[in-house]
């Protein structure tokens, strides 16, 4: 009976995935053209070469990807998902710094997912920024999932998108940037740096899932899209690295070895530009063996 018991409850543990790419923005929102649904391509495939099954993947693309469908997606996941799920989420899309609305952030600015509806300019009593994702929001929802999986579950992000660079095409003919040098803000917003040397962490918990996530360079850097040599196509520089990574690895790894590894990676990829991007990442553990699938 014990083992009867036992595999009830291992098989109803499940891998889901949540995949959201934004790269046509509607017109006069601001947002460039960029390539995010390319992102999906490659990831999904890897998600099902990992053992996720096809009916457990959310996708959002473009104008599927409104605020409100992805808080409630995100929403729909924490509600589905049992003990010991392993969840996956990644964002293709635009990424810019607005007005910290609570004062947690250390240099004054809040960073901000782009989804299909949120405009890139504020303008007082048009738009406010109702429709951005900020950082302060997901972590929340984050969270929740963390809650409802608990320890043994785990959590693990790619976000391929940035809050710094600038909206349009760099001087280099192939640099597709996802972001803007544009902090959202009323015209005399002045963001106040507190306590610049103390770095926010990701909340722990025993009752809390593990957690690892990772984005596409470090706050004060461009996040360039990369064009394969394989088939010239475009692709987010960290959803491309992270593919490459994870398709070669059978096992367990070390989150640092594992980042190691896609910084390696991506280092490679921009090797003969005159770029640097270097990825970000925060877990929980960082000495913990992890994975993203079970």
């Amino acid at each position: 009976m014990l083992f009867a018991c036992l595999a009830i409850i291992l098989s109803a543990q499940t891998d889901r995935a949540l995949l959201i790419a934004i790269d046509s923005y509607p017109s006069g929102s601001g947002w460039t053209k960029i390539h995010a649904e390319n992102d999906i391509s490659i990831v999904l495939p890897m998600l099902l070469e990992k053992g996720y099954k096809r009916e457990n993947i959310k996708t959002l693309i473009n104008e599927r990807a409104t605020k409100n469908a992805i808080v409630h997606a995100l929403e729909n996941i924490c509600e589905e998902s049992t003990s010991g799920d392993y969840i996956y989420i990644h964002f293709s899309c635009h990424g810019q710094q607005m007005a910290d609305d609570n004062g947690d952030e250390p240099d004054g600015l809040d960073e901000a997912l782009i989804p299909y509806d949120a405009q890139r300019w504020y303008k007082k009593d048009v738009y406010e920024g109702e429709n951005h994702l900020r950082d302060d929001e997901f972590e929340i929802l984050l969270n929740n999932i963390r809650k409802k999986i608990g320890s043994k579950g785990n959590v693990f992000v790619v976000l391929d998108a940035c809050h710094s660079g600038t909206a349009d095409r760099d001087t280099d003919d192939d640099a597709y940037i996802r972001g803007t040098t544009y902090i959202f803000a009323p015209g005399n917003y002045k963001p106040t740096a507190i306590n610049t040397n103390k770095k926010p962490s990701l909340r722990k918990g025993k009752r809390l899932s593990q957690i690892a996530i990772f984005s596409a360079c470090q706050p004060d850097q461009i996040n360039y899209e990369y064009k394969s040599v394989k088939d010239n196509t475009y692709y987010g520089s960290l959803s491309y690295a992270f593919c490459e990574v994870m398709n070669n690895i059978s096992e367990d790894i070390l989150i640092n070895e594992l980042f190691n590894k896609l910084k390696y990676r991506m280092e490679l990829m921009f090797i003969n530009k005159l770029r640097k991007q270097n990825p970000y990442f925060e877990s929980t553990d960082l000495n913990e063996k992890i994975r993203i699938a079970r």
